[in-house]
C-alpha cells in the first residue's frame, strides 16, 4: 500500500518535490468507515410536453439586398405521459463527516454483495469509526439522491426530440436498511496552513486525493513558457 502512495504521488506533477519524497505514508491510517445501505422499489408515473423538431425555409436579405435561404428551427409540442419502476439496491450513504465528500464519491463503490456478518477478527488492528451520521439524515440522503436518478431515468422515457415541464410522482416500497463497515486507508496531513486527504479503497484499491501545488513549478512549466513564446513573437513580429 505505501508504494501505491508513493507511486500515486510521483504522478502528481505539480505537488512539491519533498511531498512527493515523503510520500506521507507515516500517516496512513486503516480505518473502517460507516455507511448505511438502502433498498426501495420506487414506482413513478411521469407527464411532460414532448417537443418534435421540424424545419422551414425563410428567405432573408444580406445588407447587399442579396436573398438567401435558411433553414429555420422550430418545435411542435404534444402532452405525453407514462410510468416506470426501478428497484434500488443497496445504494450507500456515507455514515462519517470526516472524510471530505468528494473524496469518497471518487473511491466509491464498494461491493456490498460480498458483506460479512461482523465479526471481532475482521476489525483487529483497524479503528472503527462511530456513526456521524444518524438514520434520519442518511435517510434523506438516500431518498433525495433515488429522485434525482428517477427524474432521469422519466426524463429519458419521454418521446420526441425535447421536452419541458416533466412532472414525476414517485411512491415507494419494500424500504429497508442496514449499517455496514467498509475498509479504507486514509492519509491526513497538513501541508503548510491547509489540511489534505488522500483515500484508498480497501476492496477495489481506487484512489483519489488532495494535494498541495507547488507554484514555482506552476510558474517555470506553465507561466514562463508563455512568456517565452510571446517575447518570441512580439520580437518577430517587431
Amino acid at each position: 500500500m505505501r508504494d501505491r502512495l508513493r507511486q500515486w504521488y510521483a504522478t502528481r506533477r505539480f505537488a512539491p518535490d519533498r511531498l512527493k519524497k515523503a510520500a506521507l505514508t507515516d500517516t496512513l491510517h486503516a480505518i473502517y468507515l460507516p455507511y448505511w445501505t438502502f433498498d426501495a422499489l420506487v414506482r413513478a408515473e411521469w407527464e411532460a410536453q414532448s417537443g418534435y423538431y421540424y424545419y422551414t425555409t425563410e428567405y432573408v436579405k444580406d445588407p447587399q439586398g442579396r436573398t438567401t435561404a435558411q433553414q429555420v428551427r422550430h418545435i411542435r409540442w404534444e402532452p405525453s405521459a407514462g410510468q416506470m419502476e426501478h428497484f434500488f439496491d443497496d445504494e450507500l450513504v456515507a455514515g462519517t463527516a470526516g472524510i471530505h465528500p468528494d473524496l469518497l464519491s471518487q473511491v466509491e463503490s464498494f461491493p456490498t454483495g460480498e458483506l460479512k456478518p461482523y465479526d471481532p477478527a475482521y476489525v483487529r488492528g483497524w479503528t472503527v469509526e462511530r456513526y456521524q451520521i444518524d438514520l434520519r439524515k442518511a435517510t434523506e440522503a438516500s431518498q433525495f439522491r433515488m429522485e434525482q436518478r428517477i427524474q432521469h431515468y422519466c426524463a429519458a422515457q419521454v418521446p420526441g426530440d425535447t421536452h419541458a415541464q416533466l412532472r414525476v410522482a414517485t411512491r415507494y416500497f419494500h424500504r429497508t436498511f442496514k449499517h455496514i463497515l467498509v475498509p479504507v486507508w486514509l492519509v491526513s496531513y497538513t501541508y503548510g496552513t491547509k489540511h489534505y486527504q488522500m483515500l484508498v479503497n480497501g476492496y477495489t484499491g481506487a484512489i483519489a486525493g488532495e494535494r498541495p501545488i507547488s507554484y514555482v513549478k506552476v510558474f517555470f512549466y506553465i507561466i514562463l513558457p508563455v512568456i517565452i513564446l510571446f517575447v518570441i513573437f512580439a520580437l518577430a513580429n517587431s
